[in-house]
């Protein structure tokens, strides 16, 4: 099969399209999906790079990608909740990684039915950065319901927002993003998802949002424990944050 592959680490510019074996289901409870579409995330683009390699050693042709969607053309003889012709996402385990290819492997526990509003695209767009949202919000000690969140905008924090007010039921939803794109939060993410939108490019946050008014901030950029702890925030009437979460970019 072709696969999008790293020759040595490299830069995106050095990526290949490779021929590779198919994956073989050989456990009883692994799907094999002929892929539909597949996404990036900064995780693919800095492993491919070598970003990790002092901890762990790849092998070459490197596959990319752990995002994807498809049709499952197989199964193994212990899965139940899933048949072929199912139409699925997924966020492969690291031992099945390589969604950039036509065919990608794994056990039925990572693997989800799509909704069916969904295309191809959107849902491959979902898995990691959903997961990763998800997973941060639940180690909140306590309840954000009711309470006021600061998650800067980016692909996971586009999803934070969402689960925070949703699924969590956060009282007041802060993001930030550029100008460009206040107009499209209501379409995006809903309408009322977000509460108070930032334009980072011409305003702080420290700015925006009044001392000691936020419960929780979740980082999703790297950046904002910066606008919170510099400037005025230094002094008496600063945020106060009983809780915050900061995931740098490498960690996405």
């Amino acid at each position: 099969m072709l696969s999008i592959t790293a020759p040595n680490y490299t830069s995106p510019s050095g990526y290949e399209i490779s021929t590779v074996p198919r994956p073989i289901i050989i456990a009883d409870n692994e799907v094999l999906i002929k892929v539909h579409a597949a996404s990036i995330n900064p995780v693919d683009v800095k492993k491919a790079a070598g970003v990790f390699k002092m901890a762990v050693k790849e092998e070459f042709p490197y596959k990319i990608g752990y995002d994807a969607a498809g049709v499952i053309i197989e199964v193994g003889k212990r899965v139940e909740a899933l048949e072929v012709g199912d139409e699925v996402y997924t966020r492969l385990p690291e031992i099945g990684r390589g969604a950039w290819s036509e065919y990608v492997k794994c056990t039925d526990a990572y693997v989800s039915l799509m909704p069916e509003s969904l295309s191809f695209a959107d849902a491959a767009s979902l898995p990691l950065a959903g997961v990763t949202a998800l997973q941060v919000l639940g180690q909140y000690k306590g309840s954000l319901e009711g309470k006021t969140v600061l998650i800067p905008g980016s692909g996971t924090g586009a999803l934070a927002c969402q689960l925070a007010k949703n699924v969590f039921h956060a009282g007041k939803v802060i993001t930030t993003v550029s100008t460009a794109k206040i107009p499209k939060i209501p379409d995006l993410l809903g309408e009322g998802t977000v509460d108070q939108i930032i334009d980072y490019t011409k305003q702080k946050v420290a700015e925006a949002v009044p001392p000691k008014s936020v419960d929780f901030c979740f980082d999703t950029t790297g950046q904002s424990m910066e606008f919170l702890t510099h400037g005025p925030l230094n002094r008496h009437d600063r945020l106060n944050l009983n809780d915050s979460i900061s995931l740098d970019p490498p960690s996405l």
